[in-house]
């Protein structure tokens, strides 16, 4: 493959999205040293090369949030552009973010500049509508599901189906196993791990419903122990404040996502990308969606997917217990875990479905091949 030497202008916004950007740019700098990067992200994207606009990692950008944020909003939107019109880079290369990529992949449309959206946005479960405007604004689509490149080419998108980014985090960070073992306090009583999200607005959601649930597990199961993930040292004491609520036995764990996953024998998670992580260790699982009475009456008509959570979506029927609710349901949970944690046949069934799917997509290399079609893109374009 020639050599490119130039800009990439990279954008992300989110905790995720920004280590999936970081893996990007070292993978594009293993198959050329000589690309120079800049754009939006956090201190991955940094370390990993980026000279950042914008350090992302004390801004927000979800849209419930740009209103408070507004003159900042403003201030990146301006930045961004005004450096496509000045360096005028080789590629933009947009990752999820769909609110504010969207604008800056309008603005590099009308500089002539080719754009690639890693990681799309999820418009096969909402906001199909906005397919139409993909198409205009985006020359190559990457990604990492499956089921969505048959989705986009449908819509007449170039689109190019890469795996999934966070198999490759997975096998790159390993895992601690004397960690594993001091979390299982006795070995073989059960663990149900907590996971609720990484944002605030998830926890205050989601954690009292998890708890709710494990006075009724630990009721009918009492030697089951309680792990609640904690991803961000800043939400310690909101967990903690809601957690001493609650007379079961627990333990906050900060970080070590993997460790918790692997020495569960049941997670309780909020949907989204955990669900695959928790998959990957083949760990048996409840989805929990919830969200008010005025935006489930609203959201309602515009769900497009039968299934809220990933591994459901991907193994095209219902293989983990999910809800979405717009009221505390906490019986439905405790009921569905405790069938999990003494059926040992729903329990078996629930595991080797999760290993047939792991064993169908769970493969590393979409950093890489990612790269690859991004270079491709870019040899195309080049005079």
């Amino acid at each position: 493959m020639p050599e490119i030497s130039g800009k990439i202008f990279i954008s992300a916004g989110d905790p995720s999205g920004d280590i999936h950007g970081a893996n990007l740019i070292r993978c594009l700098l293993e198959k050329d040293p000589h690309i120079t990067f800049y754009g939006l992200g956090r201190e991955n994207m940094i370390q990993a090369g980026l000279h950042s606009l914008h350090d992302m990692s004390q801004k927000s950008l979800m849209w419930l949030h740009v209103l408070t944020e507004l003159s900042t909003f403003l201030q990146m939107k301006k930045d961004c552009i005004r450096f496509l019109k000045r360096e005028n880079p080789g590629v933009v290369v947009l990752i999820d973010y769909c609110g504010f990529n969207f604008y800056i992949a309008k603005a590099a449309k009308k500089l002539g500049i080719p754009v690639v959206y890693y990681v799309s946005p999820q418009l096969w479960a909402h906001g199909p509508w906005r397919i139409k405007k993909m198409k205009k604004l985006v020359d190559k689509l990457l990604v990492i599901y499956p089921f969505e490149k048959p989705f986009y080419e449908n819509a007449g998108i170039p689109v190019v189906y890469v795996g999934h980014p966070l198999f490759d985090e997975i096998i790159k960070e390993g895992g601690n196993e004397g960690f594993v073992d001091d979390l299982k306090k006795q070995p073989g009583e059960p663990v149900v791990s907590f996971l609720p999200g990484s944002r605030r607005q998830e926890i205050v959601r989601l954690l009292p419903l998890f708890l709710q649930s494990a006075v009724q597990i630990h009721q009918k199961i009492p030697l089951a122990q309680f792990l609640i993930s904690c991803s961000n040292e800043q939400h310690r004491d909101l967990i903690h404040e809601i957690a001493k609520e609650f007379r079961i036995p627990h333990k906050i764990v900060l970080g070590n996502v993997h460790e918790i996953i692997n020495a569960s024998s049941l997670c309780i998670a909020g949907a989204g990308t955990i669900t695959l992580q928790i998959a990957y260790y083949r760990k048996p699982m409840i989805i929990v969606y919830k969200i008010s009475p005025f935006a489930y009456f609203i959201s309602r008509p515009f769900l497009t997917t039968p299934y809220i959570g990933l591994v459901n979506k991907l193994a095209h029927k219902m293989i983990v217990p999910e809800l979405l609710m717009c009221r505390g349901n906490y019986p439905w949970i405790a009921g569905q875990a405790i069938q999990l944690l003494s059926n040992p046949q729903k329990r078996h069934d629930c595991i080797q479905e999760l290993s047939l799917l792991m064993d169908t997509i769970a493969r590393p290399g979409a950093s890489g091949h990612a790269a690859a079609e991004i270079l491709k893109l870019r040899i195309q374009q080049s005079p």
